[in-house]
C-alpha cells in the first residue's frame, strides 16, 4: 500500500495547556509516514517547554500575522505530497490518516478530500459530542462550501496550493473559508469521506464558537467580530462579475444571514455603530433585506420557543 506522506501543519500561539493534546492525537494514529510541523507566534507561557518533549516535531517560533500567516509558513516548509492543518485544541481521530491514504489512493486524480466532523466538550464524566458536520459532497454543495465546510477535515495534495495560492491572511478568522471558496470556484471538488477525520474542542477559548448564547457579554461581542469579517469576505466575492448565478445566490443569502446576525447582536449589546454597519452590507446586496432581517429574526424567536 502507498503510504503518501502526510505533513500536518499546527499554527500555535500561548496554549501549553492543550497543545500535547494535539500532538498525541497524531502519534496515535500510528502511521509511518508523517511530518508534523508546528509553527508557533513566539508564545509567552510554557507552549515550547511542553513542545520540547517531542523530538520528532518541526518547530518554528517567531512573531506571526495570525493563524493564517502561520498555516502559510508551515505550507512552504512542508515536505508532503498530503498537507492538513490541526489547531492546538482540537484532536485527529484514530485511523484518520489511513482513511486518507486510502481515499487518494483510490482516487490519484484527487487533489482534496474532505471527512465528516465532530465537536465535543469535556467534563468530569469524559467527552461528549454535541454536532456532526457530514463530509462535503454533492448535496447542497456550494451552501456547505459558502458556509459550513469544515475545513479542518479536508486534507490537500501539495500541488494544490500551486494552482489557487496559499490563505489570505488579512482575513485572521475566516480565511479558511475564503480559501475553500477559491479552491471550488477553480472547480476542485474534494473527495468525500464518510468517516470522521477531525474532531473540534469546544471550550472558552475557541476562536469562532462557543456554545454561549451570543447575548453573553464575552462571546457576543467576538461573533461581532467573526460576523463583520464573514461581511467582507463574502463581499470580497460579490463584487466579482463573473460568479456564477448559483454561486452568487447562496452567496447573497449567507451575506444577508451575517448582516442580520452583526446587526442583531449588536442591538443587544447597545453597539449602534455595528447596528448601522450591519443594516448598511445588509442592503449593498440585497434591496429586501428588511424582510430578510424579519425573517431571520422570526425563525430565532420560533427556534427558542421550540
Amino acid at each position: 500500500m502507498n503510504l503518501p506522506l502526510i505533513s500536518i501543519i499546527t499554527p500555535s500561539f500561548n496554549r501549553a495547556a492543550m497543545i500535547a493534546d494535539a500532538v498525541e492525537s497524531v502519534l496515535a494514529q500510528e502511521y509511518p509516514n508523517f511530518e508534523h510541523i508546528i509553527v508557533d507566534g513566539a508564545s509567552t507561557d510554557r507552549t515550547l517547554e511542553v513542545l520540547r518533549k517531542y523530538p520528532h516535531l518541526r518547530i518554528v517560533s517567531e512573531p506571526d500575522r495570525g493563524m493564517y500567516d502561520a498555516i502559510n509558513k508551515g505550507i512552504a516548509l512542508a515536505h508532503g505530497d498530503v498537507v492538513a492543518w490541526l489547531n492546538t485544541d482540537d484532536l485527529y481521530p484514530p485511523g484518520a490518516f489511513f482513511a486518507v491514504a486510502d481515499s487518494f489512493n483510490a482516487r490519484p486524480e484527487a487533489l482534496a478530500i474532505s471527512g465528516a466532523a465532530e465537536t465535543f466538550v469535556e467534563s468530569d464524566d469524559g467527552q461528549r459530542v454535541v454536532k456532526t458536520e457530514r463530509a462535503v459532497d454533492d448535496v447542497d454543495y456550494w451552501r456547505r462550501i459558502v458556509e459550513a465546510p469544515v475545513p479542518n477535515g479536508w486534507f490537500f495534495r501539495k500541488s494544490l496550493f500551486e494552482k489557487v495560492g496559499n490563505f489570505n491572511a488579512d482575513f485572521r478568522l475566516v480565511a479558511d473559508r475564503e480559501f475553500l471558496i477559491r479552491v471550488a470556484l477553480a472547480g476542485i471538488q474534494p473527495v468525500p469521506v464518510a468517516r470522521t477525520l477531525y474532531r473540534y474542542r469546544l471550550h472558552e477559548g475557541s476562536a469562532t464558537f462557543h456554545a454561549e448564547d451570543s447575548r453573553h457579554p464575552v462571546y457576543g461581542p467576538r461573533r461581532m467580530d467573526v460576523n463583520r469579517e464573514d461581511l467582507r469576505m463574502i463581499g470580497s466575492f460579490l463584487v466579482r462579475s463573473d460568479l456564477p448565478l448559483l454561486v452568487r445566490r447562496v452567496m447573497v443569502r449567507a451575506h444577508s444571514e451575517y448582516a442580520y446576525r452583526l446587526a442583531s447582536t449588536a442591538l443587544y449589546h447597545h453597539r449602534w455603530d455595528l447596528v448601522r454597519e450591519g443594516a448598511r452590507a445588509g442592503f449593498r446586496f440585497n434591496l429586501f433585506f428588511p424582510l430578510i432581517f424579519i425573517r431571520f429574526a422570526l425563525r430565532r424567536i420560533f427556534r427558542g420557543r421550540s
